[in-house]
C-alpha cells in the first residue's frame, strides 16, 4: 500500500507519524516543496529566539517516521483531486505517483507571500524567512507607529512581542469584525482588550486593512476610507483560498459524494457536519491523525469513524512571560504564569513528536 501526504505542517507530520504506527508496512510520502516543517505556533517569537529554533528539517522527520521526502509542490485543485482518485496517479516531480490514498495537508497561505523590497508590508508567512525577520526588525527600529492588520491568534501574539521589543513605541492593531476574538469566551475577551488599553495600543474595529503606502495605512470601513500614520504593517489578515470540503472522517467530497483515494486534514479542510472546525493546529493534528485512522481503516475492510472530538483548550500568547486561556471547560480562565505553563506544556508534547515521540495515543 502506498500513502502520498502532501504538506508538511502539523496536519500532514500528525498523519505521517500515525500512519507509521497503524500501517508500518505502507510506503509512506510526504510531498512538500520546502526543506523544513515549521513550528508556527512559535512564528511570532521570531524577535526573541533563532529561526532555527522554528525549524525542523524534513529529512530528519523522514528518518525518524520513516517516510519519504519528495521536493514537490501539488498543485491541486478539486477538479484535478476527482481525476487523480479515479486513476490512482498523480504528479510527482520528474514523472507520476501512483497511490492508495492521498492526504491533502497543505494548509493554507495569505494573499501575500514576502516582504515587498523597500515597502513597509510585512506578511506573517514571511517570518519564516530570513529577510521577512529582517523586515520585522527594521519596523521594531521605526519611529512612526507600526501596526498589525488582523486580530486573530497569530496577528494578537506577534502584537504583544512587539509591545516588548518596541519598549514603548506607538502601536496599533486593525480588526475587520467588529470584536477581537468574538468566538473566545467573554472572560478571555476582556482580559486581551483589559491588556490591550495597559499596553497602549491604538485599536480599530469594522475596519478592513486595505494598503500601505509612503508612510501611509489605507483603511477601509462601512463609512468609508482613512489613513493612518504609519512606518509599516505586519499583515496577520489570514489565509485566502477556499477550504476543500471533506466528511467527518476525512474524506474528500465530490459530487456529493466521497473520494474513494483522497483525504484531506488541516486548515486547507473543511469537515462537513463537524464542530470545532477551526483552522488551529490543535485541530489539525487531530484531524491528521484521525485521517491516519480513516485510512488504516478503510484498508483493513471496516467502515470509517466520525470525528467527534471536542475542543481541549485555548491559550493565547501576550508576551514573553504572559498568556491567558482555557482548559477543558470554556469557564476555566488561566491567566499569567500558569498559562504560560500550560502553553508550553502543549509545545514541548509536539516537540517530542517531532523527536520520534507519539504522545498523543489515539488522539
Amino acid at each position: 500500500m502506498r500513502i502520498v501526504v502532501a504538506g508538511g505542517g502539523y496536519a500532514g507530520i500528525a498523519c505521517l507519524a500515525r500512519l507509521a504506527r497503524l500501517l508500518p508496512r505502507a510506503e509512506r510520502h510526504l510531498l512538500d516543496a520546502s526543506a523544513w516543517h515549521l513550528r508556527r505556533t512559535r512564528l511570532h517569537e521570531v524577535l526573541r529566539r533563532p529561526l532555527g529554533d522554528l525549524r525542523v528539517d524534513l529529512a530528519t522527520l523522514a528518518r525518524r517516521w520513516r517516510f519519504r521526502h519528495h521536493h514537490v509542490h501539488l498543485d491541486w485543485t478539486p477538479a484535478r483531486l476527482a481525476q487523480w482518485s479515479a486513476t490512482g496517479r498523480l504528479p510527482g516531480g520528474r514523472g507520476e505517483l501512483a497511490f492508495d490514498a492521498l492526504v491533502i495537508a497543505t494548509g493554507l497561505r495569505q494573499l501575500t507571500a514576502g516582504p515587498p523590497a523597500g515597502l513597509g508590508v510585512v506578511a506573517l508567512d514571511a517570518l519564516a524567512t530570513g529577510a521577512g525577520v529582517a523586515a520585522l526588525k527594521r519596523l521594531v527600529r521605526a519611529r512612526d507607529p507600526v501596526w498589525v492588520a488582523g486580530a486573530g491568534a497569530s496577528g494578537l501574539q506577534c502584537l504583544f512581542e512587539l509591545v516588548e521589543a518596541r519598549s514603548g513605541g506607538p502601536l496599533g492593531l486593525v480588526e475587520a469584525e467588529d470584536e477581537i476574538m468574538a468566538a473566545q469566551p467573554r472572560a478571555l475577551r476582556r482580559h486581551v482588550a483589559a491588556r490591550l488599553r495597559t499596553s497602549r495600543i491604538e485599536v480599530r474595529t469594522a475596519h478592513r486593512y486595505a494598503g500601505w503606502s509612503a508612510g501611509r495605512m489605507r483603511l477601509a470601513a462601512a463609512d468609508g476610507t482613512r489613513l493612518e500614520r504609519a512606518a509599516g504593517v505586519l499583515l496577520c489578515t489570514g489565509p485566502v483560498r477556499p477550504r476543500l470540503d471533506a466528511d467527518a472522517s476525512g474524506r474528500v467530497i465530490a459530487g456529493g459524494a466521497p473520494l474513494a483515494r483522497v483525504f484531506a486534514a488541516g486548515d486547507c479542510a473543511r469537515w462537513v457536519d463537524v464542530a470545532h472546525d477551526a483552522a488551529t493546529a490543535q485541530a489539525a493534528v487531530r484531524k491528521g491523525r484521525h485521517v491516519a485512522g480513516t485510512i488504516a481503516r478503510l484498508a483493513s475492510g471496516r467502515a470509517p469513524a466520525a470525528w467527534e472530538a471536542p475542543r481541549l483548550g485555548f491559550f493565547l500568547s501576550l508576551g514573553p512571560r504572559d498568556a491567558v486561556g482555557w482548559a477543558f471547560h470554556r469557564a476555566a480562565l488561566v491567566d499569567g504564569r500558569a498559562a504560560v505553563a500550560a502553553r508550553e506544556a502543549v509545545e514541548a508534547r509536539w516537540e517530542l513528536l517531532l523527536k520520534g515521540v507519539d504522545t498523543f495515543g489515539a488522539l
